[in-house]
């Protein structure tokens, strides 16, 4: 009877004007509610991998990096989530100044699927989005360019440095744990972004360091309930002190 009442309820009373969402008070009713789910992308983290790396030097100031990684860990429907090949370069100017430059790919049909896009069937004027599969993008490619000045060294008091850089992370170029201290892996996936940072030694075996991430936007779409959108980041800062047992 409870039943056949809250649908003779449904049928006559509108007071939403026909939505198909479900009024909060028709506990126990089941109305349907089309639409699309929205999930986020999870990339797994690498189980097993395998690293080399070649350095070259040229004279005195300046030197090469080349490397690889991969793992083998399978997926639903990928064997292999990353094959990274990279290379990188160093400038020294004199003693405080050093100019670094680093580029790589993840060639793996893994990485070219997460950095493709959903594609959509949308009628123009109507906010009705129907999902039609999805697009491979190309190899996901990062590159870093940085300047650094000084270095702080905790056996000498008063010591500094300097840095600033900007990073470009293609979706699925970036597999966590960067390195970098100042940024958080979200700053990375996906993301360019500029960042400034510094360090000072005010005493013996202390360190106090500070970074400031800016310009921090998505380098393609990503998917949301009403299609592929562009996005940005805000600002990100951290002050840390460090001591050295």
């Amino acid at each position: 009877m409870q039943s056949g009442l809250l649908a003779i309820l449904d049928f006559y009373w509108k007071p939403e004007k026909d939505s198909s969402l479900p009024l909060t008070f028709l506990t126990g009713a089941k109305v349907l509610a089309l639409g699309s789910v929205l999930v986020q992308d999870q990339i797994p983290p690498i189980d097993k991998t395998v690293f080399a790396q070649a350095k070259h030097q040229f004279g005195d100031d300046t030197q090469s990096t080349a490397y690889a990684n991969g793992d083998h860990n399978d997926t639903a429907s990928f064997d292999q989530l990353a094959n990274v090949i990279g290379l990188g370069a160093t400038w020294r100017i004199g003693d405080n100044v050093r100019l670094s430059y680093d580029w790589g790919q993840n060639r793996t049909d893994f990485g070219r699927f997460m950095n493709g896009n959903t594609i959509y069937k949308h009628e123009t004027g109507t906010s009705d989005f129907d999902i039609a599969g999805r697009s491979n993008g190309g190899t996901p490619r990062f590159w870093v360019a940085r300047v650094d000045i000084g270095k702080a060294d905790t056996d000498k008091p008063g010591s500094w440095n300097a840095f600033a850089d900007y990073k470009y992370f293609q979706h699925s170029a970036f597999f966590g744990g960067n390195g970098t201290e100042g940024v958080t892996d979200r700053y990375m996936d996906g993301i360019k972004s500029f960042t400034i940072g510094g360090g000072y030694v005010p005493a013996k075996d202390f360190l106090l360091e500070a970074f400031y991430t800016f310009g921090a936007k998505g380098i393609g779409k990503r998917d949301t309930l009403y299609g592929p959108e562009h996005f940005t980041l805000g600002d990100y800062t951290r002050v840390q002190v460090s001591y050295k047992f």
